[in-house]
C-alpha cells in the first residue's frame, strides 16, 4: 500500500508541476483597470488613473474621451517580464495571453491569444458602454503546448 501511495504522490507532483511551470519563466508584475495613455502604446505603459475601488462614472469617462480608443483610454493592463526573457529556441515568445471580458448582463467574450509588447506588458481597451459590474479574467497562454493558465481577475463598476 505504501508503494502505491508513493507512486500516486509522484504522479500528482509530475502532473501539477506542468500546470505551474510558467512561474519559473513568466511572473505577474502588475494588473489593473483604469485610464492609460496610448501615446507610446508599445514602448511604455503609462497609467493615468487607477482606483482602489474600481468604480467609474460613465459620464466622467465620456467627458474624458476614454472610449475613443486613442489618447487617454479606459481599459485593463497586464504586466510581466520583458519578452526577451522567454523566447523559445526559434526566437519566438513562448507566452502570450488571453482574456475573458464579462459585461453586467453576464455576456462573456473570450479574446486571444495575443502577444505582449517587448517591455512585457499588454493593454486591453474596454468600451464599457453598459452600467453595472464588469469582470476581466486574464490567462497565460503557452505556445509550445497551448496550455492556458489563469493569471487573475479584476472586477470594476461603471455607474450611470
Amino acid at each position: 500500500m505504501k508503494i502505491r501511495n508513493i507512486f500516486l504522490w509522484i504522479a500528482f507532483v509530475l502532473f501539477f508541476s506542468g500546470s505551474f511551470s510558467f512561474a519559473a519563466n513568466w511572473q505577474l508584475k502588475d494588473m489593473g483597470v483604469g485610464i492609460y495613455d496610448t501615446a507610446e502604446y508599445d514602448k511604455v505603459l503609462r497609467v493615468v488613473e487607477k482606483r482602489s475601488n474600481n468604480e467609474w462614472s460613465m459620464k466622467e469617462l465620456l467627458d474624458k474621451g476614454a472610449f475613443r480608443g486613442r489618447g487617454k483610454v479606459f481599459g485593463a493592463w497586464l504586466v510581466g517580464p520583458p519578452v526577451n526573457t522567454y523566447l523559445n529556441k526559434n526566437g519566438v515568445p513562448e507566452y502570450g495571453y488571453k482574456y475573458r471580458l464579462t459585461d453586467p448582463r453576464g455576456n462573456s467574450l473570450l479574446q486571444g491569444p495575443g502577444g505582449f509588447y517587448m517591455p512585457g506588458f499588454t493593454t486591453v481597451f474596454i468600451n464599457a458602454g453598459l452600467p453595472g459590474r464588469w469582470k476581466i479574467d486574464f490567462m497565460l497562454w503557452q505556445r509550445s503546448n497551448e496550455q492556458v493558465t489563469p493569471i487573475g481577475s479584476l472586477e470594476f463598476i461603471i455607474t450611470d
